[in-house]
């Protein structure tokens, strides 16, 4: 019985493995495209195409327009984190912006404990429109 070349066993197996895989490269596919979201868990994360005091000074700004009412903020080299409480809400907002590459930071946003994808995309949005 005859193999096919090593090439094309390869492109099996990886087709093989997408197609039967639980959406795990399809998400992280997602997550390597400039500010592309990504919901896992209760957490919204992008990598934003960006530099570090850009998309921390969009936060700032976004968080402030919507008049969140903020509990903690603290700002390190290369990381740094807001606490706020959703107006009319006991949820919290936690935003944490990370140093990825020069030109590329973490966001990640979480709201309440167990996370709400819409608000946290609506979050998302605002700072998209100070950032860009």
């Amino acid at each position: 019985m005859k193999f096919p070349p090593n090439k094309y066993r390869t492109i099996f197996l990886s087709l093989f493995l997408l197609v039967f895989s639980s959406g795990c490269a399809v998400v992280a596919g997602g997550m390597i495209g400039g500010g592309a979201a990504a919901y896992l868990k209760g957490v919204l994360k992008t990598k934003e195409p960006a530099s570090f005091d850009k998309v921390w000074f969009a936060v700032v700004e976004a968080v402030e327009q919507q008049e969140l009412e903020v509990t903690k903020k603290e700002s390190n080299v290369g990381k740094a984190l807001i606490e706020a409480k959703l107006r009319d809400q006991d949820k919290m907002v936690y935003i944490t912006v990370k140093y990825h590459k020069p030109e590329i930071t973490n966001l990640i946003i979480r709201v309440g404990v167990w996370g709400d994808e819409d608000e946290s995309r609506r979050i998302l949005k605002l700072i998209h429109e100070k950032l860009y």
